[in-house]
């Protein structure tokens, strides 16, 4: 099992307006590293992107709980992963965010895909604050 927790984000936001940004799918977009090459919409509830050298990661809403919990999961019954976006709220104005990466894969899927993931979620996690 791969479980991968990218470093707590300190923002100037709201938990309720970074829970908001984040429940708009098409804003993960913007959190995606430079070596984007494609992002779309698949529905009203689920996106693919492709990173330069990945295969394309297909993901849907999962399990959420205003404005502290949103879950993306794996639209593809072939993997069993999900990407989480976990908000503390600190202040008035300000919260935690920690993003974090869970996934069932055999041995060799897990070794060629834990360094590019790990990159994937601390890139994801650093550009929170571009929100």
């Amino acid at each position: 099992m791969i479980n991968i927790k990218a470093p707590k984000q300190s923002l100037e936001k709201s938990a309720e307006s970074v829970y908001e940004f984040l429940n708009v799918l098409e804003n993960v977009e913007q959190l995606m590293p430079e070596d984007l090459e494609q992002f779309e919409m698949t529905g009203d509830d689920s996106f693919f992107f492709l990173l330069k050298g990945m295969p394309k990661i297909y993901l849907k809403r999962g399990e959420t709980e205003p404005p502290n919990k949103l879950i993306l999961t794996s639209a593809r019954e072939k993997y069993d992963f999900h990407i989480g976006a976990h908000i503390e709220e600190t202040g008035e104005a300000s919260c935690d965010v920690v993003l974090d990466f869970q996934g069932e894969f055999n041995m060799m899927l897990e070794m060629m895909i834990k360094l590019p993931i790990t990159n994937l979620i601390n890139s994801m996690s650093e550009n929170l604050h571009t929100i």
